[in-house]
C-alpha cells in the first residue's frame, strides 16, 4: 500500500456505507467533526451517494484502500451480512498492510457468528486492531435526529469510553453490554428487533379483527395512542390503517425484514428456543415477497392477514372520510382486489 500514514495524535475517522441509516448517522458525526475543524472520510459502493455528504464537508476517499490508510477509526453501516462480508474481506486485507492500529465499529444487523468471525480475523492481525460490534436501534428519521439507541460490545472499557465521544453525536442513549464477546450485541439486536416485528404482527392481527368486527380503525388508533404510546406502535399502526404499506421512503423493506426475522429464527433454533411469533411474521413477510413486493415497507405483512380474512389488500395512500355515525376513519385510495 503506497503512502501509508502512521497516525498518532489525532483521530481520523472513516465511514463506509451511506444508505439511509448510514448517511444520517455519518452526517451527524461530520457535523460534530466540523465543529472541531476536522472532517470525516467516507466511501460508498455507489459513489453518487458520497457527494451529498461531501457538500457538508466530508472528504470522499477514492478507494477503500485510501480510507484504511488514512483512518484510525472506521465505522461501517451496511445492509446485510453479504455486504458486511464483502467489505470486511477487503478491509482486513488492507488493515494487514498498515502500520497503525484501527478501531473498527460495525453497526449493521448481522448474525452473531459473522461478528465473531470478523472479530477473530481482525484481532489476529499484528497491528493490534480493535473490532467493536455496535448495532443501533431506530429508523432513518430517528438517525437524522441523532436519537438512536446504541449498543456496545467488544474491546475494553478504555476503548468504549473513547468511542462514546462519537457515539453520543448520533444517539440519545447507549447500552453497554460490557463484554468482549461481540456476538452478544448481535443477539441483543435480534431480540430487540423481535420485539418490533412481534409488535407489528400483533398490530396487523388486531387491526384486521377490528375491521372485520366493524370497529372503526381510527378509534383503535386512539386507543393505541393512549395505551401503547411507543413510537413504533404509533408509526406502524398508522401506516397499516392509512394504507401506506407500499411506501418505500424511509421505510424498512420486506426483504430486509425477512433477513432479520430469518436471523431470529436461526438463532432460536441454534439455542433451542421457541419463537412462534417470529414464525408467523416470517410467513406473512414471505408471502408478500413471493408476490414480487419485497421492496414494500414491512408493515405490508398485514396484507396476507387481510387476504385470509377476505379483506382487500392495502396498497396505496389513504383518504379520510366521515361516516354517518360521526366517526372519522381512513380508507385506502387504492385497494387491491
Amino acid at each position: 500500500m503506497n503512502n501509508l500514514l502512521h497516525l498518532k495524535h489525532q483521530d481520523r475517522i472513516g465511514w463506509i456505507g451511506l444508505g439511509e441509516m448510514g448517511y444520517n448517522m455519518a452526517s451527524n458525526l461530520q457535523r460534530y467533526l466540523a465543529s472541531l475543524h476536522l472532517k470525516l472520510t467516507v466511501w460508498n459502493r455507489t459513489p453518487a451517494k458520497s457527494q451529498r455528504i461531501h457538500r457538508h464537508g466530508a472528504h470522499v476517499a477514492k478507494s477503500l484502500e485510501e480510507l484504511v490508510a488514512t483512518s484510525n477509526i472506521i465505522f461501517t453501516s451496511l445492509s446485510n451480512d453479504a455486504a458486511v462480508e464483502e467489505i470486511y474481506a477487503q478491509l482486513i486485507d488492507y488493515a494487514e498492510q498498515v502500520e497503525h492500529s484501527i478501531i473498527f465499529v460495525e453497526t449493521s444487523t448481522i448474525y452473531p457468528a459473522l461478528a465473531t468471525q470478523l472479530s477473530q480475523k481482525i484481532l489476529f492481525l499484528p497491528q493490534k486492531h480493535t473490532y467493536l460490534q455496535c448495532p443501533v436501534f431506530g429508523r432513518p428519521p430517528v438517525a437524522k435526529a441523532a436519537k438512536l439507541i446504541w449498543v456496545t460490545s467488544g474491546g475494553d472499557e478504555k476503548v468504549i469510553k473513547k468511542m462514546c465521544l462519537y457515539f453520543t453525536t448520533m444517539s440519545k442513549s447507549i447500552i453497554h453490554l460490557k463484554t468482549p464477546d461481540v456476538a452478544k450485541a448481535c443477539s441483543f439486536k435480534l431480540v430487540g428487533n423481535f420485539f418490533v416485528v412481534g409488535s407489528m404482527e400483533v398490530l396487523a392481527e388486531g387491526l384486521t379483527l377490528a375491521e372485520k368486527s366493524g370497529v372503526h380503525q381510527e378509534d383503535v388508533l386512539k386507543f393505541i395512542e393512549a395505551f401503547f404510546p411507543a413510537p413504533s406502535w404509533l408509526e406502524y399502526s398508522r401506516k397499516m390503517v392509512d394504507g401506506h404499506v407500499s411506501g418505500k421512503d424511509s421505510g424498512f423493506s420486506v426483504d430486509l425484514g425477512l433477513k432479520d426475522v430469518g436471523h431470529m429464527r436461526q438463532l432460536a433454533k441454534e439455542k433451542d428456543a421457541s419463537l412462534p411469533t417470529a414464525d408467523l411474521a416470517y410467513s406473512h413477510l414471505k408471502s408478500v415477497q413471493d408476490k414480487g413486493l419485497g421492496d414494500q415497507d414491512w408493515t405490508s405483512l398485514i396484507n396476507p392477514l387481510r387476504t385470509a380474512s377476505k379483506l382487500p389488500s392495502m396498497t396505496g395512500a389513504a383518504k379520510i372520510i366521515e361516516h354517518d355515525e360521526g366517526h372519522t376513519v381512513a380508507t385506502n385510495a387504492v385497494r387491491e382486489e
